[in-house]
């Protein structure tokens, strides 16, 4: 196959959840949550867990057989396993048709696409009113942060984490920059940290709701921040 000169990320995305939309429908896969141990297996894929790997995976041919190699830092079928393995899916199947320079961030996003398909994903965030724990439920596979973002891809919000009460990412789907950490944003965050529940706060131009996502001496809150105003600033 002649590669494809995907320059613009755009056409990489569209390109990137088609092919994952695509290979569900192949495999005959219609509901989540997704298994990539399954995907794997279905295109001939061994998966091995190494408990001796520095990174979290990488696939690679020998003997005329591909090979998805799998860190074991976390237990079972964990959500990180399942998008190292879908990650490395992607790998393989867009070699040739994605650039050097895009490969890693196509693997990542069919990673998302295999775990949190397109049309699936779009009508049941509207269904359960982005509800990230009923989500989570439902697409159990992928991890809370991975949902959290899919979000972003439904509608503008800003999607916001702490752990332990410090800031670790954030990140908006609003057409213009992601406006500041509010003292609001800060209050629903404390909240949930003390709480351990889900938290929903108000205020005549924000609508912040936070879940917990707790493991023994680490704290994660993500809050899920909606403009009541349409500009951000």
């Amino acid at each position: 196959m002649c590669m494809l000169e995907l320059t613009e990320w755009h056409d990489i995305v569209k390109m990137v959840e088609d092919e994952a939309e695509t290979l569900l429908e192949r495999l005959h896969v219609k509901a989540p949550p997704v298994d990539a141990f399954v995907l794997a297996k279905a295109l001939n894929l061994s998966v091995h867990i190494d408990s001796d790997l520095s990174t979290r995976g990488y696939s690679r041919r020998r003997w005329g057989i591909e090979a998805i190699m799998v860190g074991s830092k976390n237990p079972g079928k964990s959500e990180r396993k399942h998008f190292t393995i879908a990650h490395e899916i992607g790998e393989v199947l867009l070699a040739g048709k994605v650039g050097q320079g895009f490969i890693e961030d196509a693997s990542n996003l069919m990673a998302v696409s295999l775990l949190l398909p397109r049309n699936w994903f779009h009508k049941d965030a509207e269904a359960l009113d982005f509800d990230l724990a009923a989500l989570k439920r439902r697409y159990s596979t992928a991890s809370h942060e991975v949902i959290a973002y899919r979000m972003l891809d439904v509608k503008p919000l800003i999607i916001t984490i702490f752990d332990n009460g410090k800031l670790y990412r954030r990140k908006g789907s609003y057409p213009t920059r992601v406006r500041r950490i509010c003292p609001l944003e800060m209050e629903c965050m404390k909240a949930v940290s003390d709480s351990a529940e889900q938290v929903l706060l108000e205020d005549d131009e924000i609508s912040v709701t936070g879940w917990p996502v707790f493991r023994e001496n680490w704290k994660r809150v993500i809050l899920k921040t909606e403009l009541k105003d349409t500009n951000p600033d």
